[in-house]
């Protein structure tokens, strides 16, 4: 196991916090850090007792402010490319990625752009890509922001992901998925599952293949950061992803494959490229903000992946049946 605990995680961060947001703002990102570092803990627990191996520590500081800690295992036993990271961006943000956090948020102002905005902004990441095609990849993304404008005042959100993209259709596994979330978003409102399931139907949409990017889970964004409730939810979003996902995983990591099947999901790892390429949102952001470690953006795409010409699968075949629910999402729970 690797030595960068908790107590290491926070001590990399202290200082990150820039000292001209108020005392609230402060003392809510330490909060924020405090659960990201207890939640890497826990994730990397899991898959590296799956794998049978550490994850690759790697660490980097931004120079304009803020950094990463990222766990990641390429070309493992179990794991094709699976990760951990936290990351804390914050200082000045160029003017073309304010219009788009604006746009991400909904934010509504009179504000002209005239000059660079202080910004902060916490996040943390876990993707799993496993080597065999009958486990889906899983996604979990939560993240906070804070953006102080022109005339001073604070503006923060919160939002987060959770989803999952496999290449054969196994219709417990996703309701066992689905449910999983919804039992959780249940505890806090129950507009909560319908809404953010639809959300994030229509975010992982890849309109020039007119399906999804896989079959979704949950998708949230602008929830006030600074209302308990909503602190509460991005909790209960990081205690639901591991009971959501692993049993899936546990269950399909040894299953027997053929060559035909490793070619599908090739096919459907294009798919999941080309969707974080040209649609992420987290991808936009940070192409578009200086010093962000390029290594980290691009570690959310699968290891391998492969375009064929026209590769529409067989009528009533198992990858044709899956392609369907994807040009036509379902309720699962």
């Amino acid at each position: 196991m690797e030595a960068m605990t908790e107590e290491k995680i926070l001590s990399f961060f202290q200082g990150c916090i820039p000292t001209d947001f108020s005392s609230r703002t402060q003392t809510q990102a330490d909060r924020i850090l405090r659960l990201y570092a207890k939640v890497r803990e826990e994730l990397l627990q899991e898959l590296q007792k799956i794998e049978g191996a550490d994850f690759k520590l790697d660490t980097w500081k931004r120079a304009e402010g803020g950094g990463g800690v990222m766990s990641v295992i390429t070309e493992g036993e179990v794991l094709s490319k699976a990760f951990v990271d936290i990351s804390i961006v914050t200082g000045k943000v160029p003017k073309a990625a304010v219009k788009h956090l604006h746009q991400a948020a909904k934010i509504t102002t009179d504000e002209t752009f005239t000059e660079d905005y202080t910004f902060l902004g916490l996040s943390i990441v876990c993707i799993v890509h496993a080597k065999n095609p009958h486990v889906p990849a899983g996604h979990l993304n939560l993240r906070v922001a804070v953006m102080k404008l022109n005339d001073g005042a604070e503006v923060g959100w919160c939002g987060g992901v959770m989803d999952i993209h496999p290449s054969y259709l196994v219709p417990e596994d996703v309701t066992h998925f689905h449910k999983t979330l919804k039992d959780m978003c249940d505890k806090h409102d129950a507009s909560y599952y319908p809404r953010f399931k639809k959300w994030s139907d229509e975010y992982f949409f890849i309109p020039h293949r007119g399906e999804r990017r896989g079959l979704g889970g949950i998708f949230f964004d602008n929830l006030m950061s600074q209302e308990e409730g909503n602190f509460s939810f991005l909790e209960s979003c990081a205690d639901a992803f591991l009971p959501a996902y692993l049993p899936i995983l546990k269950a399909h990591m040894c299953d027997t494959y053929s060559d035909q099947e490793m070619a599908w999901k090739q096919l459907r790892n294009s798919r999941y490229t080309e969707f974080n390429l040209m649609y992420g949102e987290g991808m936009k952001f940070g192409l578009k903000l200086s010093g962000f470690q390029t290594e980290t953006l691009f570690a959310t795409v699968p290891l391998t992946a492969m375009w064929g010409y026209k590769s529409d699968p067989e009528p009533g075949s198992r990858e044709d049946e899956l392609v369907q629910v994807l040009r036509c999402p379902r309720e699962w729970a």
